[in-house]
């Protein structure tokens, strides 16, 4: 508090206890645009500047980076997320994800070099994880699952988009995706997307499109018409057909194309260390955002209708059967250890359970069969408490049998032409009764 200087008094006034204060005020900003937390500053300030035409150096708090040091600063930036203070951090959190999985994803060309984020990004995602289910703070359901991760999975999580190219002039301009931005740094076009997006919505259900009256399609004509121009302007280099860029500026790009769910699947695989003992861990988290990926791309790449064997790489199905097998000698390990730790090995062998519960509505059945007699054979190899064993299994197969087709692909048929026909073929399975052997 500041005293301010009392002005004269005409007649002279007496004050009590030689005017001292009476109460004290004390202001705190608070704000859902700033972040208020410098490695949040910092790491969005950085994404932007990927994502746009800048002028090098920026400045980043009272630091200037040039280009050359921008992917430096960037990986430093994403290892200090998880250094933030917990409010801003939860505050913003679906921003930090969105922007780690995009980076995840899209290798950038920064001053020539092709910069890649994807092991920064998931090491610092399963950090992120790490400090939320730590926080005695944080509310978490009954299976011990984080909320905010949680929810995160269910309701917010969308595959991220690669960039495309900036259309020549006179090209017309698709408004981009106005779902989750950077806090205050997006452009004037994702602003004005936003709220053309917010009035054309339903009110009781976002995702039912209002009507569109005459003067929001003016509205999207006008501002569609800007964005052009915005963008021509921006990056005239490209608008004009010119390939180079000024050395003051930076144009990054994809340095090559990914999937989300194949690069997910990849980073669980090498992990090494603590990194994998925490994706372990925690792998509902992970095996749901697995999942979740993974019906998107069937979803955007239009393959509902295509033989399942063909839905996804050998390579990705390869990484899928390394992670079952890895959880479950994990699981095995915990079950055998001195002190045995039952019930996070209990956590784990249900998460896997409803990972490969939901592998058998995406991927091919009989390789999803084979993994689970994989993990039978495994556990049944490493466990010899009978007792823990049995129950194990039975709890792993509860879960799995409560999935609608499970039943029937166990059921034996004299041949071919008395079984059900099924609209995603899968490779026939032949070896489901040694489950139960």
């Amino acid at each position: 508090m500041h005293s301010a200087k009392v002005p004269l008094q005409n007649p002279p006034i007496k004050w009590a206890e030689g005017h001292k204060g009476v109460f004290n005020i004390e202001v705190q900003a608070v704000s859902s645009v700033h972040t208020q937390d410098n490695h949040l500053e910092k790491f969005f300030t950085l994404c932007h500047s990927l994502e746009s035409q800048v002028t090098f150096p920026i400045r980043v708090l009272d630091q200037k980076i040039s280009e050359m040091a921008l992917e430096h600063e960037l990986k430093l930036s994403i290892i200090c997320l998880n250094s933030s203070r917990l409010e801003p951090l939860v505050l913003f959190l679906h921003l930090v994800l969105d922007k780690l999985f995009q980076l995840s994803v899209q290798p950038m060309v920064i001053a020539g070099q092709t910069a890649n984020f994807s092991q920064f990004a998931f090491e610092s995602v399963v950090a992120i994880a790490n400090s939320l289910h730590n926080s005695k703070d944080l509310s978490k359901d009954q299976h011990g699952r984080n909320c905010l991760l949680a929810s995160y999975v269910h309701y917010v999580f969308r595959l991220p988009e690669l960039q495309r190219d900036v259309p020549k002039s006179g090209a017309p301009t698709a408004l981009p995706d106005p779902r989750y931005h950077t806090y205050g740094r997006t452009s004037a076009a994702a602003v004005s997307s936003k709220l053309l997006q917010a009035r054309v919505m339903s009110s009781s259900n976002p995702d039912l499109a209002g009507t569109h009256s005459a003067a929001d399609e003016e509205v999207k004509n006008v501002m569609s018409s800007k964005i052009a121009d915005r963008n021509c302007s921006r990056m005239s280099y490209y608008c004009s057909g010119n390939s180079d860029v000024p050395s003051s500026t930076t144009a990054p790009r994809p340095a090559s194309k990914k999937h989300f769910h194949e690069e997910l699947a990849l980073q669980m695989v090498v992990s090494t260390g603590m990194v994998r003992e925490t994706v372990f861990k925690y792998a509902w988290f992970f095996f749901e955002l697995l999942v979740k990926s993974m019906a998107q791309h069937v979803h955007n790449m239009d393959k509902r209708d295509s033989f399942r064997r063909t839905r996804f790489s050998d390579r990705f199905m390869d990484d899928i059967t390394t992670i079952v097998n890895v959880v479950t000698s994990e699981i095995a390990a915990l079950l055998v250890k001195p002190q045995k730790e039952n019930e996070q090995a209990e956590k784990m062998n249900i998460s896997l359970a409803f990972f490969l519960y939901d592998l058998l509505s995406l991927m091919d059945r009989g390789f999803v069969f084979n993994l689970i007699r994989h993990y039978c054979n495994q556990l049944s190899a490493k466990l010899n408490n009978l007792p823990t064993l049995i129950s194990m299994r039975l709890e792993f197969l509860r879960i799995l049998c409560s999935h609608e087709h499970y039943l029937n692909l166990n059921l034996f048929f004299m041949n071919a032409d008395t079984a059900p026909t099924s609209p995603c073929p899968s490779i026939s399975s032949q070896v489901i009764n040694e489950l139960f052997n």
